[in-house]
């Protein structure tokens, strides 16, 4: 289904569109279409607010958005059809927001990055990052999607909760890059993808009982069809090289399947890089060097096999790839501080 079918009426520009469009062709000189700070597209922004009456208007005139000014009460997910032609801004805000593009073309600036986006394209913007969206055609539909950002924690990456080294590429790349403070994917107009926004977005245009926590059900499954389809055309950071960037997802997965046994040596060879190489890749896009990672899948690892009963910790230990139970019993302390019988007992 195309958003034309689903949502015929929101084709059209509103009165809002049509005001900000006509600034547009009136006085090019302003270059509305290129990011501005806000103070200085202000005056057309209050305009457009007397002459409209929108709701949303005044929260176009804050640079710095708050949950406060989007999130309703109870509500932790919040849809919106981006404004046609809305003078691009910097601004930033304190929550997390997922900008989709269903039809025509946009640019999204993130600090020094210029994302041209096109269909199907969606782009996840950490929290407090300096961005503007220039969409200037009457053909440009994009959904954005707000997250409270424990919301998209707890989801986001309770779907990875198995995954540790991905969820930490993941992490590293949004929360702890300074140059890169996105996820970008390219969905190519993945019908999955687009039934599951459309679904969202009805949802939330709707006045139906339990709708707050129906979105946030709708909005998880969206996170599992976009990593399941999706992950491996993840943009890289800046500091992944193309040739890099085509092979970390299956790289970092090859490594979480395969912990117990692979070296730094075998992993190179494995890849045709070689170990310093490795170990470059590997810290860029998690934060973590090789040994650390592999250190952390084993100790997650432990710490699930130790909630069953069952298993003695040396099976444990012979399990993750420890010759000796008494070096894994060294390692899990100096871990969790706690021996395994210990956290055992607390976990059980």
């Amino acid at each position: 289904m195309t958003f034309k079918e689903a949502f015929p009426d929101q084709l059209k520009l509103n009165p809002l569109e049509n005001i900000f469009k006509q600034y547009y062709s009136h006085f090019p000189e302003r270059s509305l279409q290129f990011p501005h700070p806000n103070e200085s597209i202000s005056d057309i922004l209050k305009i457009t607010a007397q002459e409209t009456n929108y709701r949303f208007s005044d929260r176009l005139l804050e640079s710095c958005l708050d949950e406060a000014l989007f999130f309703r009460g109870g509500f932790d997910t919040e849809l919106y059809q981006h404004l046609r032609y809305l003078p691009a801004s910097w601004h930033s805000h304190s929550f997390l927001e997922i900008v989709c593009v269903i039809e025509g073309t946009a640019v999204n600036y993130i600090q020094d990055h210029k994302l041209q986006m096109s269909m199907g394209d969606i782009c996840i913007i950490a929290p407090e990052t300096l961005h503007a969206i220039s969409a200037f055609s009457d053909d440009c539909i994009i959904i954005n999607i707000l997250l409270r950002t424990s919301t998209f924690e707890k989801v986001f990456f309770g779907i990875l909760y198995e995954n540790d080294i991905l969820s930490d590429f993941f992490t590293h790349t949004l929360y702890h890059s300074k140059t890169h403070p996105y996820l970008f994917f390219r969905t190519g107009g993945d019908p999955e993808m687009f039934d599951f926004i459309f679904y969202a977005y009805r949802e939330f245009l709707s006045s139906r009982p339990y709708k707050e926590r129906f979105l946030n059900n709708i909005i998880g499954a969206f996170f599992i069809v976009l990593l399941r389809n999706h992950g491996a055309h993840v943009i890289m950071p800046e500091t992944v090289t193309q040739e890099h960037g085509e092979n970390i997802l299956f790289l970092l997965k090859y490594v979480q399947e395969n912990y117990t046994t692979v070296t730094l040596k075998g992993l190179a060879e494995f890849f045709n890089y070689s170990e310093r190489q490795i170990q470059r890749i590997i810290k860029n896009c998690t934060g973590m060097s090789f040994s650390q990672n592999i250190q952390k899948l084993k100790m997650h690892q432990a710490a699930r096999l130790l909630r069953n009963p069952d298993l003695s910790v040396s099976a444990i230990a012979g399990e993750l790839g420890y010759g000796d139970a008494g070096n894994f019993r060294h390692m899990f302390k100096k871990y969790y501080g706690m021996t395994p019988t210990e956290y055992r007992e607390q976990h059980g």
